[in-house]
């Protein structure tokens, strides 16, 4: 049934195409062999569609399985394929000896190998083969129209001729300008970080390959002695070189909570040319390069090459399913990408105003959609910098495609190699960037586990006592972008004292070295590193966390900024922090969150001693005791006021003398935090003579004086002096108290 459905599929193709299949089977009657493999490969394909149900998860790489491109050209190939080729024979014997290589620092074999995940049916060369033979058997008219119909250009899907227009890809293309707002949900995207990452794994390589390299391209082509040791190569195409290339870079990205590995497969390349020569002189093996230092990769002597990339939970082989994005650089003339509308691609954005690169959409003789983004083929080389080579797709969980090389690579004689490199930079913007967000709690607390301590009743302020240590920590976001600048500044109060800064991802990467960290009087400004924020692991979707170590203040420095709330209850210390993201598109200046400590207060009650000075000699007690009143007026530092009031009365025997002075004191006790005006009420026969200021608190205003009560200064003293004006007529003074009980 599904082989009448296809053939029925050929059938509408025959007269469009019938004047080319004619000039086709005059041009290559004697190639009947190599069609007829052609076809077997074909009818294979739509066997195992009928043959295979997948799971949900296998249904991707079974898709990429179904596509009319590279895998028949694979067959082809190896159908093709010269035994005993001499010039991989020695490869080969290296590729069983290095099969299943774990490349991690401990250079021992890791637990479980990511490369076993995957869980679907494998099925041999020699078994496809013998399916083939018998589809083949049982339906000869089936193969005639096959040859009929399907030339080797239809197979290959090497360069552009191959595409057949019948129906639309449904994977949308859009050209954009630079500041076309990206959709934020796929701002995720994997990086190779200097220091972190690392090629951890390759299934199989060919040490002997990197030297090769070098004397095939030469030192001129860049191939230098050191450049040729920066990648694995793996042979492909001959008998011994067919398995899939897998390769584990680990932790390339940070997404939604979780550290990511990239695992890169090649299950699948198109026809190989073996008669491809060195500077050298000798024959170049085809091969794939996957580098140590990037996460990059280099085709040679090969047409299109199948590129499937997966993720992982950090150091296991548990499948992780982001959306993100990537975008594919320095697409050189004639060089591209090909991708399946089932191949986890969602959206393809291109530069707009530009006219190098070409796309094109088209449907596989089976019915499978695919997009084409190529250099156009007289375009020359352009560098990675170069946005109108630019190709950025969108994924969602996992993608595939296929890497096209340029043209040249077929019927050229010489060295033919295309090079693979994609960046997290964006064809749109994400921008503005997210807000920065404050919070504050315990030394070394997480930031989930902090909270903003906004001052309200359902977020109230942090408690804080004298001297604790404790941390602010700001939490931003940076979306992918093309940025020059990002500073963060904070300002603390001067009665908190810095103690130290880092700056973390939000996986426990330490990022410190790649920030300038300066504490100016009590300022503390973040910078980056400008260099460092030109690497796509600067900006691949990373939420960074800024902490700030601070300790409290004595009581008395507090204190001394007027930080006292609720009728010197308790004092409270609000902090705001400010950061500046500069970038080719905008500069974007946002503010965080307040957020607030607190503290209880532990101040001392203040007072105020008031002293009385009078010449003993004008002390006449016939005039009665003389008797002199001080009133204390003024708020405290919540606006409250105040009102005190006391007496002195000189008794004969009970005061002290200073020189020709009787003295005496009396002290205002249980006196708040403020400002307060000290006076003497009139009395009968003296008058003011002066006041003198006895603490530094004190400050003398005409019959009066200014004093200030702080923690700093709980205490303060004055001195006001008087004399006698008055000896005559009849008088006498005294003072009662009256206490009036509180029942």
């Amino acid at each position: 049934m599904i082989l009448n459905r296809w053939y029925f599929s050929f059938f509408f193709w025959v007269p469009e195409r019938s004047l080319c299949v004619s000039d086709a089977l005059k041009e290559e009657t004697n190639h009947e062999k190599k069609i007829a493999g052609i076809i077997l490969a074909s009818v294979l394909t739509f066997s195992a569609m009928a043959g295979v149900q997948a799971s949900a998860e296998d249904r991707l790489w079974e898709n990429s399985m179904e596509a009319d491109g590279v895998e028949d050209d694979i067959s082809q190939n190896q159908t093709e394929m010269k035994d005993g080729d001499d010039s991989t024979s020695e490869d080969n014997e290296e590729n069983t000896e290095n099969e299943g290589i774990d490349l991690s620092e401990s250079d021992t074999e890791a637990e479980e190998d990511p490369s076993e995940a995957k869980e679907e049916t494998e099925i041999s060369f020699e078994e496809e083969q013998e399916n083939i033979d018998a589809e083949v058997e049982e339906n000869p008219e089936q193969e005639l129209e096959l040859n009929a119909e399907m030339g080797e250009e239809d197979l290959f899907m090497d360069n552009e001729k191959s595409i057949a227009t019948y129906a639309g890809s449904g994977i949308p293309v859009e050209w954009v300008g630079p500041n076309y707002k990206m959709r934020p949900e796929y701002a995720f995207t994997y990086a190779f970080r200097k220091g972190v990452t690392q090629l951890s794994y390759i299934s199989r390589k060919n040490d002997s390959l990197n030297n090769k390299i070098h004397n095939w391209f030469g030192d001129n082509k860049g191939y230098t002695t050191e450049y040729c040791q920066s990648f694995y190569a793996c042979a492909i195409g001959n008998t011994s070189n067919t398995d899939a290339i897998t390769a584990i870079y680990s932790n390339v990205g940070e997404y939604q909570g979780q550290i990511v590995d990239l695992k890169v497969t090649v299950p699948a390349w198109g026809t190989v040319n073996n008669d491809h020569v060195g500077k050298d002189k000798t024959k170049i093996t085809p091969c794939v390069l996957f580098y140590k230092d990037r996460i990059a990769f280099n085709t040679i002597s090969v047409g299109t090459v199948r590129f499937q990339f997966e993720f992982l939970k950090h150091n296991t082989s548990v499948q992780i399913y982001p959306k993100g994005h990537i975008t594919a650089v320095d697409l050189d003339s004639g060089q591209g990408i090909r991708t399946y509308d089932s191949w986890g691609v969602d959206h393809i954005y291109l530069r707009s105003g530009y006219d190098y690169l070409r796309t094109t959409e088209g449907t596989t003789a089976n019915g499978n959609a695919f997009r084409e983004i190529r250099g156009k083929a007289d375009g020359g080389n352009i560098t990675t910098d170069d946005v109108e080579g630019w190709c950025q797709l969108d994924f969602n969980g996992s993608f595939i495609i296929n890497w096209l090389a340029q043209d040249s690579w077929k019927n050229s004689t010489g060295a033919q190699n295309a090079f693979y490199l994609s960046t997290g930079q964006t064809i749109g913007s994400y921008e503005p960037n997210p807000g920065p967000e404050k919070r504050v709690g315990d030394e070394n607390a997480s930031f989930d586990s902090m909270a903003r301590h906004t001052f309200t009743d359902n977020d109230p302020a942090y408690e804080i006592t004298e001297g604790k240590n404790f941390d602010y920590v700001i939490k931003q976001q940076l979306l992918p972008g093309n940025y020059s600048s990002f500073e963060l500044k904070d300002v603390l109060d001067s009665c908190l004292k810095y103690r130290s800064a880092s700056v973390m991802t939000a996986l426990g990467n330490d990022v410190t070295r790649f920030f300038n960290i300066e504490n100016r009087s009590n300022t503390i400004v973040f910078r980056a590193d400008s260099n460092f924020l030109k690497t796509d692991e600067a900006y691949n979707n990373v939420t960074y966390y800024f902490r700030i170590k601070v300790q409290a203040g004595s009581n008395q420095e507090i204190d001394s900024h007027n930080h006292y709330q609720r009728s010197n209850e308790f004092y409270a210390i609000e902090n705001t922090a400010s950061r500046t993201i500069v970038s080719d598109r905008m500069q974007d200046t946002q503010n965080t969150n307040q957020s607030w400590v607190k503290g209880n207060t532990v101040l001392t009650d203040g007072e105020i001693t008031v002293t009385k000075r009078i010449r003993e000699a004008d002390i006449t007690w016939a005039h009665g005791n003389p008797v002199f009143r001080f009133r204390i007026t003024g708020k405290d530092q919540l606006g409250a006021t105040h009102v005190y009031e006391k007496y002195v009365e000189f008794k004969p025997g009970k005061y002290a003398m200073a020189g020709e002075d009787a003295v005496m004191k009396c002290s205002f006790t249980g006196i708040q935090p403020g400002t307060y005006t000290v006076s003497e009420l009139p009395t009968l026969r003296y008058q003011f003579e002066y006041i003198l200021p006895d603490t530094a608190n004190v400050t003398a205003s005409d019959k009066t004086g200014i004093v200030s009560i702080s923690m700093a200064q709980r205490k303060a003293a004055l001195t006001f002096k008087n004399k006698k004006t008055r000896y005559d007529r009849y008088s006498h003074t005294d003072v009662v108290t009256n206490i009036v009980p509180v029942s």
